[in-house]
């Protein structure tokens, strides 16, 4: 029984897939509805962060019509944060979730700096969700994920929040990426992505911290279906958001959560941006920062995987 549990987990709960450019942030299960408190003591004015090079009145103007009137507008630096939370989940979710992800992506990553303004809608319940998520973006309910997804065409960031998930941090992330390295391999955007669903902030920079992904990692352990890292660098996105996608994103997070460790994921990011040209999948980049071939690499990833040994059990 445990097993089959663990499989129903895995199989739903693979964060974000691509269909027609829409990243895609897929359940567990399911979490209590929130009601709407007022807390007139957070002061949002203070909070807003606006550039005088970009536009938030087209987004406002454009967003503003389509939702009903329980939903805060905040501009918070490049994006725009339409959400009918209560106060305070929605004030600490853009102080720290969307402020230290911007922080650590500028102050560690990123030169390309975001050139347009991107409309984070943040759902309390399922149902205004769904129905603005198939309204005004045309996504079918089959497809749709209950948790949220980053449009890249539309500039749109959707989530249904949940307070366990970071599905907030994982998307901006996505949004902070796309400017700077736009031809970036989905293994790579993903499991960057990954990082920071979970992280401590310190000193400018988001630590990635062990998360429930690894269970991903561990069924394949068990069940003999582990594939190679160099595997997963080749992908086509075709086979990475397939329903092998949550051990995908689980290997290329707690990659480059080793590489993290190692002090080498910035130079790493830079080096493969710089270079992608010489080569698409990253590995000729990845061998000659860290000195070592992919597969020996992977020798201590899967002696770091195992390390983890109490948690999720």
């Amino acid at each position: 029984m445990k097993i089959s549990i663990l499989y129903i987990f895995l199989i739903l709960f693979s964060a974000c897939d691509v269909k027609n450019n829409v990243k895609f942030d897929k359940p567990v299960n399911d979490v209590n509805e929130k009601v709407i408190i007022e807390t007139p003591s957070l002061n949002f004015d203070e909070l807003e962060e606006a550039y005088d090079n970009l536009n938030y009145d087209n987004a406002i103007s454009d967003y503003t019509n389509r939702l009903d009137g329980n939903f805060r507008v905040v501009r918070f630096r490049y994006f725009v944060v339409f959400s009918n939370l209560e106060d305070r989940l929605t004030y600490p979710i853009i102080d720290n979730d969307i402020r230290h992800t911007i922080d650590a992506m500028i102050d560690n990553y990123i030169i390309k700096r975001p050139d347009d303004v991107t409309a984070v809608f943040l759902f309390r319940d399922m149902d205004s969700y769904k129905s603005f998520a198939m309204k005004e973006f045309g996504i079918e309910e089959s497809d749709l994920s209950p948790y949220g997804f980053y449009k890249i065409s539309k500039k749109v960031i959707l989530v249904r929040y949940a307070s366990w998930k970071g599905s907030v941090s994982h998307e901006v992330t996505h949004a902070m990426l796309q400017n700077d390295f736009p031809e970036i391999p989905s293994w790579f955007n993903e499991g960057f992505a990954a990082l920071h669903e979970k992280a401590n902030y310190d000193n400018g920079n988001l630590t990635a911290n062990f998360s429930w992904r690894i269970l991903a990692l561990r069924r394949a352990f068990d069940e003999n279906t582990y594939y190679s890292l160099r595997h997963l660098m080749n992908t086509k996105d075709d086979e990475m958001y397939s329903p092998r996608s949550s051990f995908y994103y689980a290997q290329a997070q707690y990659a480059l959560m080793l590489l993290q460790q190692k002090g080498l994921l910035e130079e790493y990011y830079k080096t493969f941006r710089d270079t992608y040209s010489k080569d698409h999948t990253g590995i000729k980049q990845f061998e000659k920062l860290t000195g070592m071939s992919i597969e020996k690499y992977e020798e201590e990833l899967i002696e770091y995987i195992k390390s983890f040994k109490q948690e999720f059990n």
